[in-house]
């Protein structure tokens, strides 16, 4: 009887351990979140929803949704624990929600659909019934940063969001839309995404972000999660060592790839003006 007490206490104690290791911590706002979450000029409204404290205004798109608001921040929580490999992250996010990209340029000085700030916990989004937020994007920034580290790729960078967030209009989105480019010969060439993709993004912001998606996700599901964080803190100049082959040589691979992956029968090209929604 002694026995089966002491097995029930010590899982007991266990039990709130893990409870305990596992609750979610605020880090103290940074001057630059306190910038807008504490703007005297804004009226801002709160609420807290699990690892989130959601900011809106009252009268906005946000605060009439926010039972969307928290389902589409589950999923997005869920898979992007499940794309970086990890069980849990326990660090409090901020989230600041605006209406539309003009008020986001007046808030954060970039007119954009969304944002994260890397080691200061927040995102920043639009939501409305046209532009949907894109909580796994932007909150991969911010977890992938803390768990794996810098990246100083945005191929990598840009390209691990998008494929996390996996949604463009069409079935298998970043492969069949990397198809329809290859078809057009609109595809930039791998070493230009890997070294110039600042520069690839001026001409065409959806084309580098799909085409680095649909890289990552062939790097990532045929060669797995080890070398993708390899490469992620390692670059692109360790990947020969790293996945046993060049660079050109991926390249190569992938487009063979992409050659075989079908373009989907309604494909609208300008469904993409935009972005993916």
């Amino acid at each position: 009887m002694r026995t089966l007490r002491l097995i029930i206490i010590l899982f007991i104690t266990a039990t709130l351990q893990e409870s305990i290791s596992q609750q979610v911590v605020f880090r103290q706002p940074s001057s630059y979140v306190l910038g807008f979450i504490g703007n005297d000029s804004i009226s801002l409204s709160s609420v807290n929803y699990k690892s989130f404290r959601i900011y809106f205004t009252e009268s906005s798109y946000t605060a009439n949704h926010l039972n969307e608001i928290e389902r589409e921040l589950d999923i997005a929580y869920n898979k992007i624990l499940s794309v970086l490999n990890i069980s849990s992250y326990n660090n409090g996010i901020y989230l600041l929600a605006v209406d539309s990209k003009e008020e986001m340029n007046k808030v954060m000085g970039y007119k954009i659909k969304g944002g994260a700030a890397k080691g200061h916990d927040l995102v920043f989004f639009v939501y409305n019934q046209n532009i949907r937020p894109q909580f796994k994007h932007e909150i991969f920034h911010l977890i992938s940063y803390e768990i794996w580290g810098l990246t100083n790729y945005r191929l990598l960078d840009e390209g691990g969001a998008t494929y996390t967030d996996n949604y463009c209009f069409y079935d298998n989105p970043m492969y069949s839309i990397n198809a329809y480019y290859l078809q057009q010969k609109k595809l930039f060439p791998l070493d230009s995404l890997i070294n110039r993709f600042d520069n690839q993004v001026k001409k065409s912001d959806v084309i580098a972000y799909i085409q680095s998606a649909g890289i990552y996700k062939y790097l990532y599901e045929k060669y797995g999660v080890e070398k993708m964080k390899l490469l992620w803190t390692g670059g692109f100049e360790n990947f020969n060592s790293i996945y046993g082959f060049s660079i050109e040589e991926l390249e190569t691979e992938w487009i063979s790839f992409i050659k075989t992956i079908p373009i989907p029968k309604d494909f609208d090209i300008n469904k993409l003006k935009e972005g993916c929604g």
